[in-house]
């Protein structure tokens, strides 16, 4: 095999990026960073893996992102070829490439998509409060909600606002030093600087900068030691009114084994939760998704888009994605609700687990002691409806059945009082830490 040229590493590295907007970051520094560009043509392109448990997992479950995305890259549709490095038909005459991220400088790494601006971000009810905290902090980082401590389910659209934040403040002002980065990194980084010694080089990274964003912060959870050295980075930029954002699945309050100082530094200044987008606010997320992707995509199969697939951003990303894909294999300029259909179904069957109405209700019933009878009667008594209503929610959040069939199953009920039910748990999930905590308590039951 003839070695990869600059333009075709170059073709790799891009496809790497992109899919690392696709999937969590622990899913591509597991699977995507050790892989190298063996050959690519227009009709094959050969990827080198390191082993063939990696080989068998990548085929089986990401052939698809691998190869959408390079078509996406390159306007190619190669077939996709990978090889262990213990077999015997690879040539290793080149050292190992490894993806790695874009250097904001010869310090300081970034792990960022350019596509993640403001202008890329649709806002809605469910986002409004983080989304113009976020661009509160941009006019004025370091005085104005400081910190930012933005939260919410997976998904949603945490890390898009954090890197928003990233380009709008660096492009507002090249004197500002940014530095944008996972807690996984962080953490890393500091379990490789016990090993190194490099003390000064790592204080210097973290303190001498203006804004700092930090994503998923919840992993500070995992290291005790780590979070110590937060604690004392945390204290030095805000003493220094320098701008600190973070993200996190959950609130401060409820990371798991997080010390009491750092909870109460986290809720120093203003805590934004972002929440499911609506049925209308999918839509018109789905519809902005598909118009970046430039897809031709009719209402009617946004619609039932925004029905059938989880409203989370990531979710809708990646089925937009493999619907294109099929569009562009049989030849199809207008994708159509047939084919939206088709693709949404074949993905419901490779699902890793299936969550039944039947399931959520057992759950509901055994949380809040009461009967599946009760739930499904007319009875409007407090205790009656609030299981009734979180039954109705968890089934919009976790079923592909349609607003119609969740009623069917909650005593006959019409479409619009899904909606309302839905609606309401979730407004009642900003105000109501106990009601927070019990639906993700159940959420974790029904998943497991």
């Amino acid at each position: 095999m003839n070695h990869p040229t600059v333009g075709e590493k170059q073709a790799w590295s891009s496809v790497l990026e992109k899919i690392k907007t696709k999937i969590a970051s622990e899913q591509f520094t597991t699977w995507f960073t050790n892989l190298r560009l063996i050959e690519l043509n227009n009709h094959e392109i050969h990827i080198c893996v390191s082993n063939l448990f990696c080989k068998e997992w990548l085929k089986n479950n990401y052939m698809d992102i691998i190869s959408s995305t390079i078509n996406e890259v390159t306007n190619l549709d190669p077939n996709v070829i990978l090889v262990a490095e213990n077999e015997e038909n690879i040539s290793k005459p080149e050292p190992f490439i490894r993806y790695t991220p874009t250097l904001i400088n010869d310090k300081e790494h970034i792990y960022v998509n350019k596509n993640y601006t403001f202008e890329n971000f649709l806002v809605g009810p469910c986002n409004r409060l983080a989304h113009a905290a976020a661009l509160a902090v941009c006019e004025s980082p370091g005085v104005t909600y400081n910190p930012l401590f933005i939260h919410g389910p997976v998904g949603l659209g945490k890390t898009h606002l954090l890197q928003a934040i990233h380009f709008q403040v660096q492009h507002h002002s090249s004197q500002y030093r940014v530095s944008f980065l996972p807690c996984e990194a962080f953490v890393n980084h500091y379990i490789s600087t016990i090993k190194n010694g490099n003390w000064d080089d790592f204080r210097n990274m973290y303190r001498q900068i203006d804004v700092l964003l930090i994503d998923d912060v919840h992993f500070l959870a995992n290291s005790q030691s780590s979070r110590e050295e937060f604690f004392h980075t945390f204290n030095a930029l805000y003493s220094q009114q320098k701008q600190i954002v973070l993200s996190s699945d959950c609130p401060p309050e409820e990371i798991p084994t997080i010390e009491e100082r750092l909870i109460s530094r986290f809720r120093w200044g203003l805590i934004a939760r972002v929440d499911q987008p609506s049925l209308e606010t999918s839509i018109a997320i789905i519809q902005k998704k598909a118009s970046l992707l430039d897809m031709n995509l009719s209402y009617e199969t946004a619609y039932y888009l925004a029905e059938n697939i989880p409203s989370n951003i990531r979710e809708i990303e990646g089925s937009l994605i493999n619907i294109k894909k099929h569009a562009f294999l049989l030849g199809n300029t207008k994708i159509d609700i047939t084919l939206a259909k088709h693709v949404v179904h074949e993905s419901l069957k490779k699902e890793r687990k299936y969550i039944g109405i039947e399931d959520i209700l057992h759950t509901v019933t055994k949380h809040f002691g009461v009967q599946l009878s009760q739930l499904h009667s007319k009875r409007k008594f407090k205790s009656i409806t609030l299981p009734r209503q979180v039954a109705m929610h968890l089934a919009r959040k976790l079923t592909r059945l349609s607003l119609e069939e969740i009623g069917g199953y909650m005593g006959g009920r019409d479409h619009t009082t899904v909606m309302h039910a839905d609606e309401k748990i979730k407004n009642l999930k900003r105000v109501d830490r106990n009601v927070s905590a019990t639906l993700r308590k159940m959420e974790k039951e029904l998943i497991k």
